[in-house]
């Protein structure tokens, strides 16, 4: 009996103590809630720094002093979490630390995930966000590691403020073709190396948007990005021994530039397939063809993991791979990620060099117009794919009402008698 009131009265314990997110440390989470591990000591007090972004009464402060390069703390929660839809985590955080400080954020239970994030700013409050989308719901500890990598001292930049812990919908994942283009895909990069990417606008086209990556001083000569989340793409990547090729349009400031290509699956990085090919451009666009039946040299034939029923559903891009980051930062610029080859990408951006729009952007009208062929269909989608416009006007030119459409962006989706492809449009 006496057993028996012991573990009911640890059941309760925890069952008591354990927590959900969002959690905002006004009530619910005391300084006995963490957890605390080498060297980091968490406690929940009056906010010390009100303001901007952040004028709760309370908040959680770490302080890390001695102990390892990971101290920090966490909060056992009272069920596992789940990414299917609100597939990021967001949490306030303020810092005396400089810029660039690693925010490392860690997920336990059964088994474990971690992502990393670097501060943007000093000495005032601001969102940061990790994404864990793809995750399993098998995660029920939440892990706060601040400054990771280094041994805290206890002073000012050893400690840190945190709020507002909460998960967010960061956009559905990534699936091939990617363009960047939509508002409600998760373009997240992940880079490696000492590469530093991000999504902007196209140095070239305001209407379009791209990837942007810099090999940095000092960056691995294998320095490069994942296109996407650690999840990789929504569905894995049709590949065999005689579909065996992806297209990236890419920009680079110089001509035989070597760019490696790298598939690999999600759930196990020693199942992969690289190839390479070159630039032929300096200065500008132009899409370039990978084969993965050509595989780079000392990495795994594309055969032998189709034989052995690999997968692969990631794909990473490394520019002027072999080569060591220089002083002298380069930048390049990538779009248009599709399965298939050359042909089938010139087929896709067969409208854009001989079909033309216009006024693009427009306030009231676009017509849309073919030099040589027919329009047999034209559709209209706006940006999460929802079709509002189609017509069979087996014409040339096609003159488009857009007066009811919201501002943004919108794919025509036109179709001859023998081919099919795409303009972009833009609604002011």
């Amino acid at each position: 009996m006496k057993l028996y009131s012991i573990l009911f009265l640890l059941f309760s314990v925890v069952f008591v103590h354990g927590q959900s997110l969002p959690i905002d440390f006004e009530s619910d989470i005391l300084t006995a809630d963490f957890v605390d591990f080498d060297g980091g000591i968490a406690t929940v007090i009056p906010n010390p720094q009100s303001g901007g972004i952040n004028s709760s009464s309370t908040v959680a402060q770490i302080v890390r002093d001695g102990g390892t390069i990971w101290s920090g703390s966490k909060i056992p929660l009272a069920s596992n979490l789940e990414f299917t839809t609100l597939n990021s985590i967001s949490m306030k955080v303020f810092s005396t630390a400089p810029v660039g400080t690693v925010v490392k954020f860690k997920l336990e239970g059964n088994g474990t995930a971690e992502r990393d994030e670097v501060t943007t700013t000093t000495n005032e409050w601001e969102t940061m966000i990790w994404d864990f989308t793809g995750e399993p719901s098998s995660f029920n500890e939440v892990v706060f590691m601040f400054d990771f990598g280094n041994v805290g001292d206890g002073s000012a930049s050893s400690t840190f403020l945190f709020d507002d812990v909460e998960q967010v919908f960061g956009g559905t994942q990534l699936d091939l073709p990617v363009d960047f283009e939509s508002s409600t895909v998760n373009y997240t990069t992940t880079d490696f190396g000492g590469n530093v990417s991000s999504l902007v606008v196209d140095p070239e086209d305001a209407g379009n948007h791209v990837v942007q990556a810099i090999k940095t001083n000092g960056a691995a000569t294998w320095a490069g990005t994942t296109i996407g989340t650690p999840a990789g793409f929504a569905s894995f990547i049709p590949l065999t021994l005689t579909d065996s090729k992806m297209t990236v349009r890419v920009w680079s400031p110089e001509a035989n530039t070597p760019i490696r290509l790298k598939v690999e699956d999600s759930s196990d990085p020693t199942h992969t397939c690289e190839t390479e090919t070159n630039t032929s451009v300096a200065a500008g666009w132009e899409t370039v063809e990978f084969d993965f039946t050509n595989q780079a040299p000392g990495t795994e034939l594309l055969s032998v993991g189709l034989n052995m029923g690999w997968k692969y559903n990631m794909a990473s891009i490394f520019f002027d791979f072999g080569t060591e980051g220089s002083a002298a930062e380069k930048v390049y610029y990538f779009d248009e990620v599709r399965f298939g080859d050359l042909s089938s990408s010139v087929k896709n951006d067969f409208y854009a060099e001989l079909g033309t729009v216009f006024p693009n952007p427009t306030n009231r009208e676009w017509t849309i117009s073919l030099e040589h062929k027919e329009i047999v269909n034209l559709q209209i989608f706006n940006q999460v794919g929802q079709l509002l416009f189609s017509a069979n006007p087996n014409s040339k030119v096609v003159n488009v009402d857009a007066s009811s459409f919201s501002s943004g962006r919108y794919l025509a989706r036109i179709s001859t008698a023998t081919e099919v492809g795409s303009l972009k449009l833009l609604k002011n």
